[in-house]
């Protein structure tokens, strides 16, 4: 009989280096925001990914930064809680740009943990075509440097280059253990955190350098109804929450345009997840210095 093998697998690098990229490759849905800008991810989030003989539960976590403000550093509370708990370590690293002090922040932080520990190479997609023969050079001067790392493998989240021999060299990893999550999970996000989560995204997506990074979006509520006409519709209020009063008029935009666009967009994507007809609402509220805010960010969910 063919033992089942399980376990946590926790993604650690500095910000915008494909984490949540990867994460939505491996399991082949948008399960976790993706964005450009740096601190995306603002939680653990566990994703599953199911075989016959293995789960392996990929956590991801917001990246490495030096912290400005509270939040900053309860982002960081969250990964050193992450590299506590997990089985296996991946720390990645953007191989397109030169290796900086970031990255090797990063990897002082998980050198000396007990778990075995993969360096991943991400975005080989982006690398000049010149450049491209020159990554098992790469590869070979970071393994005689980086010697702690029992593999070092080059990868595209976004072309989905080498990630199969990544998967399976992870599931190869893990240890003999019970399926920790039934089948058909992919998440044990909440769907309001999802929902809030997708929200932000659009924004992202929209605003591009006039977002402000010190937004944050809070389900007030979420209904479900059935009306006459069209069958099941959810209702779901949320609450843009921005730390400057200046802020406020960027993400509502001229006549309120910008902020209907981030709703439909938003609202389209929360229908294929709930599979029903969503009723969208947004406020845009002012709450200066949330990320300083103890009681707010506790209120949030970052204790």
């Amino acid at each position: 009989m063919c033992m089942f093998k399980s376990g946590f697998i926790g993604l650690t690098g500095r910000t915008n280096v494909g984490k949540s990229t990867l994460i939505n490759a491996i399991l082949s849905k948008n399960v976790v925001i993706t964005s450009d800008k740096p601190q995306t991810t603002r939680d653990r989030i566990n994703c599953i990914y199911n075989t016959e003989t293995a789960q392996a539960v990929f956590v991801d976590c917001p990246g490495f930064f030096k912290p400005k403000d509270l939040l900053g550093q309860k982002l960081n509370k969250i990964i050193y809680s992450v590299l506590e708990d997990v089985d296996i370590i991946v720390a990645m690293l953007d191989i397109s740009e030169n290796i900086g002090p970031g990255d090797k922040y990063v990897i002082e932080r998980v050198k000396n943990r007990v778990q075995p520990k993969i360096l991943v190479l991400n975005k080989t997609d982006l690398l000049p075509d010149k450049k491209k023969p020159c990554i098992a050079d790469v590869v070979f001067g970071l393994r005689a440097e980086f010697g702690f790392f029992e593999n070092i493998i080059p990868v595209s989240a976004a072309t989905g280059d080498n990630i199969d021999v990544l998967l399976g060299m992870l599931i190869e990893k893990l240890p003999e253990g019970p399926k920790y999550f039934t089948d058909g999970i992919i998440t044990d996000m909440p769907a309001g955190k999802m929902i809030s989560e997708i929200v932000r995204e659009k924004l992202a997506e929209n605003l591009f350098d006039e977002l402000p990074h010190s937004v944050i979006v809070e389900v007030e509520n979420i209904e479900k109804s059935r009306t006459k006409s069209s069958g099941n519709i959810t209702k779901i209020e949320c609450s843009i929450y921005v730390e400057k009063k200046s802020h406020k008029p960027i993400i509502i935009g001229k006549s309120g345009t910008m902020l209907k666009k981030v709703g439909q967009s938003a609202r389209e994507k929360i229908e294929e997840m709930l599979g029903s007809r969503v009723y969208l609402q947004l406020w845009v509220k002012v709450m200066e210095n949330w990320t300083k805010n103890e009681n707010f960010l506790n209120k949030l969910g970052y204790e």
